[in-house]
């Protein structure tokens, strides 16, 4: 709330306390919004007796009504009105409604009058909504007949981004960040649809010259590519904003948030829950493969899900994440945490000498977590790098964390977290797994697929037939701790537009006894 809402607080006797059920309130009210009465225009239409309208009204409660009845906030009466006004208003011509519990959420007006509310000239429509923005105009009954002007009190940041964004979305609250950029929950003002609007901001070289992310022409590329994905696991592209410092993509919106929170929330998920969201990774990341794509960067952070069900509808986001910044910064990044990367990315020193198949590893460590809970490679567990945990495949095995888990689904593990990348088992053959055979789990991921509307076009992937061959890792890993997922450490995220890269989200580690003792079997699992 900026200082114009602190000079105001303390003049609220002339405005919406008036009409309120309690106009003596013992405490300084938040004020969100403020309607300030149109001046005479040039043309000399002007709806106010001069000698009896308010100087202004402040908005206090979440909702204020306008009309002639009187159960109405704000009562258009002949001695503040021009009488051949009043005739044309409805009894309930509008009302502007702000949920004060969300934070940063627009004020939302609803025209509910037979002879139209108008917002900047545009009619909003009999039982239409829309998002009302900083220093709009409110009309009722006819364009020019202008009756106020909205002062948005509470912060937000349209004037951070492109007038293009702003005119057509509402800028609302951070949801997230990531290695390449910022989530903003944003807007549409004339639908009050919400969406993600990711801004990724286009990095320098140290020589200050601009790397070939601010070629247009090669953005653009990219940008056609990902809208023209579609696939119901896939998150879809609304629009996309190219400005000389920054490209902001509007996405879909899901609101059940990441799996990286849901596993944390929940410690790990049942078998059960697991096939049913693995299933809709594996043909999400497969359907990529087909498009000549390689997320490159899966992680729990990047499996979306579409509501606080269980039984929901997953989304991979951040895909051809790389080919936005560059291989090489790519590279450089990812290969500070490379907690889900798989070992030929480590190999490749930046170079493009790796293929499709580091998902299957990637996906391999998501269902390890999914799974117990915890990381299968982490620089926590001392007796080797992390670097060389994940070249050499040996990953911490805790038999207290696996002891409730199915023999089927180790060995998909194990087959996925694989490091010969000719013996790592393949998308097809991970859907074709002993494991991923439930019938119910099927034909309910197949059913919800198929009721996605913007996906009535999707053709069912088929499953190839292939044996499923026993690939067990070597997991001779000595005085090692667990790593427990904690999401109590997120790092808090930026409301500012700073030109570096957002800092990624990393783990809370919370340490564990689980010793891992020495075997000379090179297929034992680690013991505690």
């Amino acid at each position: 709330m900026g200082d114009e809402t602190d000079n105001t607080q303390t003049q609220t006797q002339n405005s919406q306390l008036q009409w309120s059920q309690n106009n003596t309130p013992a405490f300084i009210p938040n004020i969100w919004g403020r309607l300030h009465p149109t001046k005479p225009t040039s043309s000399g239409k002007y709806c106010w007796n001069a000698s009896n309208n308010p100087e202004y009204i402040d908005l206090i409660q979440p909702e204020f009504s306008l009309g002639r009845s009187l159960n109405c906030n704000f009562v258009i009466k002949k001695n503040i009105v021009k009488d051949n006004i009043i005739k044309s208003v409805s009894k309930q011509q509008f009302i502007i409604k702000r949920d004060l519990s969300e934070p940063l959420c627009p004020a939302i007006i609803t025209d509910l009058s037979h002879n139209g509310t108008f917002i900047n000239g545009e009619n909003i429509g009999k039982g239409n909504s829309r998002v009302l923005d900083d220093n709009d105009e409110i009309a009722i009954t006819h364009t020019f007949v202008k009756v106020f002007v909205f002062k948005d009190l509470l912060k937000n940041e349209q004037d951070q981004v492109p007038k293009e964004i702003s005119q057509k979305y509402y800028i609302s609250r951070t949801l997230g960040q990531g290695a390449c950029g910022i989530v903003k929950l944003v807007y549409d003002k004339t639908r009050c649809t919400k969406h993600a609007m990711k801004i990724i901001k286009k990095s320098r070289l140290t020589n200050g010259q601009m790397n070939h992310l601010n070629d247009p022409e090669k953005i653009m590329n990219e940008i056609i590519i990902m809208k023209a994905l579609r696939h119901p696991c896939i998150i879809s592209t609304e629009e996309v904003f190219d400005s000389k410092d920054t490209v902001y993509i509007v996405l879909e919106l899901m609101q059940g948030g990441e799996l990286f929170d849901r596993i944390t929330k929940q410690g790990h998920l049942s078998e059960c829950l697991t096939r049913f969201l693995f299933r809709q990774m594996v043909l999400a990341v497969k359907y990529l493969h087909s498009q000549g794509i390689t997320h490159r960067d899966l992680k729990p952070e990047n499996v979306l899900l579409e509501s606080k069900h269980d039984e929901t509808l997953v989304k991979i986001t951040d895909f051809g994440l790389s080919k936005f910044v560059g291989e090489d910064s790519f590279m450089k990044t990812m290969c500070g945490t490379p907690l889900y990367l798989a070992p030929e990315v480590l190999k490749a020193n930046g170079q493009k000498c790796y293929g499709p198949e580091v998902d299957v590893w990637s996906l391999g460590v998501i269902f390890f977590v999914c799974l117990v809970g915890y990381l299968p490679f982490s620089s926590e567990y001392k007796d080797l790098s992390l670097r060389e945990q994940i070249l050499t495949g040996k990953y911490c095995f805790s038999p207290s964390h696996w002891k409730n888990i199915s023999l089927q689904a180790k060995l998909l593990m194990k087959r996925m977290l694989t490091v010969q990348v000719d013996r790592r088992i393949t998308l097809d053959q991970i859907l074709n797994h002993a494991w991923m055979q439930d019938a119910d789990v099927i034909i309910r991921v197949e059913k919800m697929l198929s009721n996605v509307a913007q996906m009535k076009s999707f053709n069912a992937l088929t499953i190839s037939s292939t044996s499923d061959e026993e690939n067990y890792s070597n997991n001779n890993v000595n005085n090692v701790t667990v790593i427990r997922l904690v999401a109590a450490n997120k790092r808090a995220l930026s409301d500012s537009f700073s030109s570096s890269e957002p800092i990624p989200k990393r783990f809370r580690v919370a340490i564990y006894s689980d010793r891992c003792d020495d075997t000379s079997s090179a297929n034992s699992y680690c013991s505690e």
